[in-house]
């Protein structure tokens, strides 16, 4: 994989940590945890292979411990750093052509894991008492009744948080000539590009101290009169080179004749080769102020 780099010289913004793009040091602890539940998980199968009556080995190793492994794996995985990728693309809008940057679309694979879980308990629940209604019926009958409460619960949050995945081509950063619509798939945040007084550069960390943390490009909209208006834009937020990303606001703000290349082969070119005259980084750029 080899650590983050930006496939251009564009320099990295002075206040944006590299081990933010990931460190190997934090897939250590999600990787070693995956690798104490796994064979955990594996037990609970082949028990439940060799024991087709063991309730408790596919509850242990499917239903339980089964997505905990699985969680633990991914986290370590999005922790590798990674080479930037460079996309971008041109798409036709009720503007105009715009320049388009692609960003992750919003995944359901949580609330289809909640619902996957809550199926599974009751599964299981129910395969216990089929399995007691020739001996003691009433203990299979309390065991279901029992964990039908959670399996419902987890049901009820998937249902309730499940969206359809939105198409590539309701997503993504759409840059024209006269403004920027920012969509993650919840809807877009749009801001003209004469109403942007700066472009911002900082790195924070989330709640989860144990990952790494987050870069974060900014802009600032408004003024001292009108009241400031500020647009995070992290770098997990976007599909393509955030470095990149950065430079390009830096370089249409203070080049606003410029800006009608948007949306064209030309802007198109410049993204892709990092065309924005590299210069000493700051963590805070302010608009030109010469006409």
């Amino acid at each position: 994989m080899g650590r983050y780099r930006s496939t251009s010289s564009l320099p990295l913004p002075a206040d944006w940590e590299r081990k933010a793009f990931g460190a190997y040091r934090y897939t250590v602890l999600p990787f070693a945890m995956a690798m104490v539940v796994w064979p955990l998980v594996l037990g609970g199968i082949w028990t439940a292979v060799r024991d087709p009556e063991s309730v408790w080995g596919v509850l242990l190793g499917l239903v339980l411990l089964g997505p905990f492994a699985a969680t633990l794996t991914l986290w370590g995985w999005s922790e590798l750093p990674r080479t930037a990728p460079v996309a971008a693309d041109i798409r036709a809008t009720g503007a105009g052509s715009a320049l388009v940057l692609p960003v992750p679309r919003p995944s359901s694979i949580g609330s289809l894991v909640a619902i996957a879980f809550g199926v599974a308990l009751l599964g299981a629940g129910l395969w216990q008492l089929i399995a007691s209604l020739n001996d003691d019926w009433s203990s299979g009958a309390a065991f279901f009744f029992l964990i039908s409460l959670p399996a419902l619960f987890a049901i009820l949050i998937g249902l309730g948080t499940y969206h359809p995945r939105k198409t590539l081509g309701n997503v993504g950063i759409v840059l024209t000539a006269q403004d920027i619509s920012i969509d993650y798939g919840k809807g877009p945040t749009n801001v003209a590009w004469q109403d942007i007084s700066a472009v911002g550069a900082r790195s924070r960390r989330e709640k989860n101290k144990v990952g790494s943390g987050t870069n974060v490009i900014t802009l600032v909209a408004g003024d001292a009169d009108t009241g400031y208006r500020t647009i995070d834009i992290g770098h997990k937020d976007l599909e393509t080179d955030p470095t990149r990303v950065y430079h390009l606001f830096v370089f249409y703000v203070r080049n606003p004749g410029l800006r009608s290349e948007l949306g064209t082969e030309l802007g198109l070119d410049r993204f892709r080769r990092g065309g924005y005259v590299p210069e000493q980084p700051t963590a805070f750029v302010d608009r030109d102020p010469r006409p």
